[in-house]
This record gives structure tokens, C-alpha cells and sequence, in this order.
């Protein structure tokens, strides 16, 4: 049974969901199937999850809540399908033993590290591919042209913000085992060619919160976090002198700002029951670029309470386990990962994407104690 969820997670972040919807709803059927199974087979497939009952079943409520209150119950309902798998994932993930979830952990890693080797290789080989594939199909849109003037990478994703969000969230996982640093270079590589700040930044938090936790950060501030600082004041220069006013970072902080207040805006409108999951959207964009407004706006205030609460109890789980001093090194570098994720959907998306999303969900449930 672990192997064939390890192959599935390994799978995931290789199809795009929104370059190849097809293929994401057949892999989608294919797992929900899978931990049905998984979860009929298994004999306590709900034992380490008592501890999170009330967060799962207010979020179990606020789904329903949304879905009966929707402007669209079918598009919900499809919405509906992709939560169902975030939940039994979460208590799949949950249900492993320690020995288990080390495998998975190392598996949801090796796939960072390969899709990092295939976006370099976009990088110093990809784009004249690209080129070809946007001059036959007369492409003319401003964002993608910029992405490929500048090699901004983002294979197989569709956005160098979705890969930089991707590669950030992955990359804590490589100080698990101190025998395999060397993995980080192509990664870490990988990230600061998808010019993507929002992604850095949320990794110098992550990192910062990993080495409290090791109780390195109390004496002086390290040389890994000295140089993200120059990596993320070096880009954000270089973004700085473009001639292209939409790829410029304070023209990218004002569209999101813009996009906040759109968001705020429905928000006031269906404050408590939302619009209803999957029917966000505003006229020059599907997301709001925060990742939290988002659910508020489609799942109404309950929604987004139970998340946080959700969210909450399962970090607590986790900084209870280090007071135990079992496998310390493995929660830490979990927590860091799970803290980039949610930094990062402060101000993106990734949320809303299953390739980045589900990976997410299960090393959430994987601390749980």
C-alpha cells in the first residue's frame, strides 16, 4: 500500500493541473479511489486524528454550508472533489507509522529534486522550444513573453511563481539527512532562476523558523540566511530596472493590492457563507493572490476560522512531539516546510493548485503525533 502512494505523490507535481486538465482529473480519480481503499483496508485508519475532530468536522460543516449557500452548486461540487482528497490525505498521511513517513518524506523530495533538474535544463536548453510553441500558436500574452525574455524558469509548472512556491516548500526537506545537502545545490539553483521573490522570501522565513527551532538562530544570524538576503535584494533590483512596468516588483505589489481590495470587497458581500468553493473570480484573474482571503471569499468566515484552527492544531501536534525529542531533525524540517507553504500563500496561490497543494496537505498530516 505504501508504494503505490508513494508512486502517486511522486506523480503529482508532474501534471499540471491547469496545462493538462484532463490528465489531472484522471489522476484525481485515480487516488481518491486509491484512498478510499486505503482507507477500508487499513485497520485504524483514523487513530492518530481524534486530536483534530472538531477543526475537521467545523471544515467538514463550512463545505456544506458553502455548497448549499452557492451562486453555482455544480461548480462547488466539482470543488468539493478536490478537498475530499485533501482530507483523506491528511488522515492517510496521519496513519503512517514514523518508519513510513520518513519513506514518503524522502519520496515527496526526490521528486523536488528531479522536476529542479528538469527546470534547469529549461533554463540552458528549454526556451528555444517554448519560442517555437509561442510563435506557431501566435501567443501574445504579456506575462508569459516576459517569462521566457528573461528565462524566468517554470517547467512543468505553468508560473515561476508556482515552481519558486514549489521548489521553497520542498527545499527545508533536504536537512533531513545532513549525508544528502548536497541535493539542495540544484534546487536552491532552480529557485532563484524562477525570479520569483514572493517564493525567496517565504523561504528565508521558513529558514529562519528551522534553525530557531535548532537553536542556532539565539547567537548570530548565519550565513545560509546572509545570503538569501543578497539573492532577494539582488533580484529584486534587477527586477527594479526593467523597462517592462508589468514585471516590475512595485507594479506586482499593486496589483495584488488591487486584487486584495476586489477580494475584500466580495467578502463584505457573503461574509458568512462565501460564494461558494470554486466560484472565485475576478475579471483579469481566477485567484486572489492570498491564498487565505480566497477560502474567506468562497467558504464564508466559517470556512476560513476551521482552516486556520486546522492549521493550528496540527502545528501544535508537531512542536508537542519535538518536547519528546523523537525523530526532531525530520519534524523540524516538516514544520519549516509546512511554514513556507503558508507564507508564501499570503501572497499567491498555491493553495488552489493540487500539484503543489496536496503534497502540502500530506506532510500536515505527517506530523501529527
Amino acid at each position: 500500500m505504501l508504494i503505490i502512494l508513494q508512486a502517486l505523490v511522486f506523480i503529482r507535481p508532474f501534471i499540471s493541473s491547469l496545462a493538462f486538465a484532463y490528465l489531472n482529473s484522471l489522476y484525481s480519480a485515480c487516488l481518491i479511489l486509491f484512498l478510499v481503499f486505503w482507507g477500508v483496508a487499513s485497520n485504524k485508519p483514523y487513530k492518530n486524528i481524534q486530536y483534530l475532530y472538531p477543526p475537521l468536522l467545523m471544515f467538514c460543516l463550512a463545505l456544506a454550508i458553502s455548497i448549499i449557500f452557492s451562486i453555482n452548486k455544480l461548480t462547488s461540487l466539482f470543488g468539493l472533489y478536490n478537498y475530499t482528497i485533501y482530507l483523506l490525505l491528511l488522515v492517510a498521511a496521519a496513519s503512517l507509522s514514523s518508519k513510513d513517513k520518513i519513506r514518503l518524506a524522502q519520496t515527496i523530495f526526490i521528486a523536488g529534486f528531479i522536476i529542479s533538474i528538469l527546470a534547469l535544463y529549461q533554463y540552458f536548453f528549454g526556451f528555444t522550444h517554448v519560442l517555437n510553441y509561442i510563435a506557431k500558436n501566435k501567443i501574445s500574452d504579456s506575462f508569459a513573453l516576459d517569462y521566457i525574455s528573461r528565462k524566468r524558469i517554470f517547467f512543468p509548472f505553468v508560473t515561476p511563481n508556482a515552481l519558486g512556491g514549489y521548489l521553497a516548500m520542498i527545499l527545508p526537506l533536504a536537512l533531513i539527512n545532513k549525508n544528502r545537502l548536497w541535493f539542495i545545490l540544484p534546487i536552491f539553483t532552480a529557485l532563484i532562476l524562477t525570479g520569483s521573490l514572493g517564493a525567496i522570501l517565504s523561504l528565508f522565513l521558513g529558514l529562519i523558523i528551522y534553525l530557531h527551532l535548532k537553536g542556532k538562530l539565539k547567537n548570530k544570524i548565519t550565513l545560509p540566511l546572509f545570503g538569501l538576503l543578497i539573492v532577494i535584494a539582488l533580484i529584486f533590483i534587477a527586477r527594479s530596472m526593467t523597462l517592462k512596468q508589468h514585471t516590475a516588483p512595485g507594479f506586482s505589489a499593486l496589483m495584488r493590492l488591487g486584487y486584495w481590495q476586489d477580494t475584500l470587497r466580495i467578502i463584505g458581500h457573503r461574509t458568512l457563507t462565501g460564494l461558494g468553493i470554486g466560484n472565485f473570480n475576478l475579471s483579469p484573474t481566477r485567484y486572489a493572490h492570498n491564498s487565505y482571503l480566497q477560502i474567506w471569499a468562497e467558504m464564508g468566515i466559517l470556512g476560513i476560522s476551521a482552516y486556520i484552527w486546522l492549521v493550528f492544531r496540527s502545528l501544535k501536534s508537531g512542536f508537542n512531539k519535538l518536547k519528546t525529542g523523537e525523530d526532531k531533525n525530520y519534524m523540524i524540517a516538516l514544520i519549516a516546510s509546512i511554514a513556507v507553504f503558508l507564507v508564501h500563500n499570503l501572497i499567491d496561490f498555491t493553495f488552489f493548485l493540487p500539484e503543489v497543494s496536496i503534497i502540502w496537505w500530506i506532510m500536515l498530516g505527517m506530523i501529527i503525533a
